[in-house]
């Protein structure tokens, strides 16, 4: 019996950094310092006359998100190299959503996500990106720090992740830290598409580029306002990094990898449905007369 090995966490948590902490107890969201968002660009409707090219088998490192694009065309870009169908998954801590991967050629993978957060707004959806306190108490085992901060022209957000060492067949890992830029783009009155990149112009002086988990990463995320839910579709094309994860014959790391990255984005479907359910108690006819 082959034994999972712990260091493909690393997958969950850089993928998860990406949708970042709402806050917790109450069934209130915790904004950030400021209740303003650092949007990019705004326009009135999707950029229906830019191309989006499509993703090709083994020329993944050609591929681009472009941006103000829906979830609709993004989906439709990948599906020629989508291996494998959207499956559902609900996590015993209350994940849920469908996840898809495939592998891409070399050290290349895909992964997919779509996910319903109930009973929200995709500002409040939004603002749960870019606090980090949420971060790490989901992921307590995986990360050590998760820090947001605004760009000098307030256009931008780059993320700081401080990750702990994790297990690779007989050694650690040791501590990995590295920075994304996160783009968000507002479309119309309700939607909006996140572009997320790593950054290393901004990566700390203590940094050790050599253990970062992905050699290359780059993805989108696309929020719709749907009634009271919001749609959430996430895909992210990642080069994973050798140095860190071997390519063991039992298995192909990168396609578990992309797998796990998958699942790792579907907290905000279960997050906001632990919201909705306290404010239903908070409110019931019981609850109001004790």
């Amino acid at each position: 019996m082959v034994q999972f090995p712990s260091y493909l966490f690393i997958f969950i948590v850089l993928f998860k950094s990406i949708l970042s902490e709402a806050g917790i107890g109450n069934g209130n969201i915790s904004t950030t310092s400021s209740s303003k968002l650092a949007v990019a660009s705004y326009r009135h409707h999707y950029n229906d006359n830019v191309h989006q090219n499509r993703l090709e088998y083994g020329n993944a490192s050609q591929f681009h998100f472009k941006r103000f694009q829906s979830p609709a065309k993004i989906k439709k870009s990948l599906e020629t190299c989508r291996g494998s169908p959207f499956k559902w998954f609900h996590g015993k801590d209350g994940r849920r959503g469908f996840v898809s991967s495939t592998k891409l050629g070399g050290d290349w993978v895909l992964a997919e996500s779509e996910q319903i957060a109930p009973d929200c707004t995709t500002d409040d959806v939004v603002k749960a990106y870019l606090t980090g306190a949420l971060q790490e108490q989901w992921n307590k085992k995986e990360v050590l720090e998760c820090r947001f901060k605004v760009d000098h022209f307030g256009k931008c957000y780059h993320q700081d992740l401080v990750l702990r060492s994790q297990r690779v067949i007989k050694s650690q890992t040791g501590v990995m830290r590295y920075s994304q830029r996160i783009t968000i783009d507002k479309i119309g009155d309700q939607n909006y598409t996140v572009m997320v990149k790593l950054d290393p112009k901004h990566q700390s002086k203590s940094t050790t580029t050599g253990k970062k988990p992905f050699d290359s990463l780059s993805v989108y995320v696309g929020l719709e306002q749907k009634d009271k839910d919001v749609h959430i579709y996430a895909a992210g094309v990642m080069k994973v990094n050798r140095k860190v994860v071997p390519n063991l014959i039992i298995f192909d790391a990168s396609g578990i990898a992309g797998q796990m990255a998958g699942k790792g984005t579907l907290w905000l479907a279960g997050f906001f449905e632990q919201q909705r359910q306290a404010r239903e108690k908070k409110n019931s006819p019981k609850t109001v007369m004790e």
